[in-house]
């Protein structure tokens, strides 16, 4: 009889095992308790949703691209639902994706690379001279190109790392000598005359599509792995999360930081090659227009997805807020001065949203919910909540036994 008692007790066991996962058996042979009903009032997740990967705060960006098509199909219909508008839009930002993904690099180690456009700018010209003016070939062109990048990010490193200025300091600095650079082996003048070879790199691909669309994916993916599936990525994400709690955890904070200066500044050299390549000319300043939208993008991007700064937030930024732009210039609402203030505008509002999604939606409060929004906040004193209203609970509030934390009203009087 104690056999076949065991016998079950070890079948049971077995079972239990295999049924481990589902819920269903640990209430019944665990004696775990049911999930109680959670009050909405007092939920303090993140979303109440259950597809909450599908709420505005984590792809706003897909719903805003929506509204964009929504609206432009019903303004501009004839030219909106063409290929050549969006294709175009691909086209002319690949190389501004290539310079934004590059930058996500030294924002995640939470440093500042304000020298990326300048950097395009003088790729762009020392490739440039060096097929035009010097007389080499399309490889040491390049190659020398990307030098000029990876020793502006290696300075940048140094001035952060070594000599301890502030990332913003240090590369503002860089930009002007940069463009100095520019200015001068340049000329001031713009440069022409690239052979075939070098103006193929960024001819026609597939479908319309330039060669640059497949560099900004092909990079994209690349810089995704190595960031999301690599430690080099999660020790990048804990330098910029806690620079000290990382270096004290056994965490290289400076060379991540010297490497994520480098990585921005080839991403930035490439760019300015394409650039080159793409326009068939190059000036001093060429670089210029990039440094705003790629702020951009990298800071909207990182409202999407992850909650920050993420490669694919940035690619769809990109591409979104172009598509704006895009269409309000087929609609003929500027053409010159648009797209400055629609990348100022967007600049501003992802940094906002930012900032309050963290001080809003990171446990602290919740602006809607009457429990969370007294009236020491805009909305409880609009609202009214928490004054009292009547006689006897205006009496109440002056005593010494009031208690506005006891929502039942135990310590009125009555």
């Amino acid at each position: 009889m104690r056999i076949d008692e065991r016998t079950g007790e070890v079948q049971r066991r077995v079972v239990m095992e295999k049924h481990k996962l589902t819920r269903r058996h640990r209430v019944k042979e665990k004696r775990v308790e049911r999930r109680k009903r959670i009050d909405s009032r007092f939920d303090t997740r993140r979303s109440p949703l259950k597809w909450r990967q599908f709420h505005p705060r984590n792809i706003g960006v897909v719903y805003l691209y929506g509204l964009i098509w929504v609206v432009f199909s019903l303004w501009v219909t004839d030219t909106w639902f063409t290929w050549l508008t969006h294709r175009s839009v691909l086209n002319q930002q690949a190389i501004l994706a290539v310079v934004a993904i590059g930058l996500v690099v030294p924002l995640a180690a939470g440093v500042f690379d304000l020298s990326i456009a300048a950097t395009i700018s003088a790729s762009a010209v020392t490739v440039s001279w060096g097929l035009v003016e010097a007389g080499w070939s399309v490889p040491v062109s390049i190659a020398a190109a990307l030098a000029v990048g990876v020793l502006v990010g290696t300075v940048n490193g140094w001035l952060v790392v070594k000599i301890k200025i502030d990332s913003f300091i240090a590369t503002l600095g860089m930009s002007s000598v940069l463009t100095a650079y520019a200015v001068w082996r340049s000329s001031n003048r713009s440069i022409l005359g690239f052979p075939d070879g070098f103006r193929d790199l960024t001819s026609g691909f597939a479908g319309g599509l330039n060669k640059t669309v497949v560099y900004a994916v092909v990079l994209a993916f690349v810089l995704w792995f190595v960031l999301e599936h690599t430690a080099i990525g999660r020790y990048l994400f804990a330098t910029g999360g806690a620079r000290e709690a990382a270096r004290l955890a056994g965490v290289q904070t400076d060379r991540y930081v010297w490497g994520s200066l480098i990585t921005s500044a080839t991403f930035a050299a490439l760019g300015g090659i394409l650039l080159a390549s793409q326009f068939g000319s190059t000036q001093a300043q060429s670089g210029a227009p990039y440094l705003l939208p790629a702020f951009a993008a990298a800071f909207l991007g990182a409202t999407q997805f992850k909650r920050r700064f993420n490669v694919w937030g940035a690619i769809l930024a990109v591409f979104v807020l172009q598509s704006g732009v895009k269409g309000l210039q087929l609609a003929g609402v500027g053409t010159t001065w648009i797209e400055s203030l629609f990348f100022g505008v967007a600049l501003i509002v992802a940094v906002g949203f930012s900032s309050y999604r963290k001080r809003v939606h990171g446990g602290e409060r919740r602006w809607w919910r009457r429990e969370e929004s007294g009236p020491e906040y805009f909305l409880g004193r609009l609202m009214g909540w928490g004054r009292p209203r009547t006689e006897a609970s205006k009496q109440n509030a002056d005593q010494w036994w009031y208690d506005p934390e006891d929502r039942e009203g135990h310590h009125l009087k009555p």
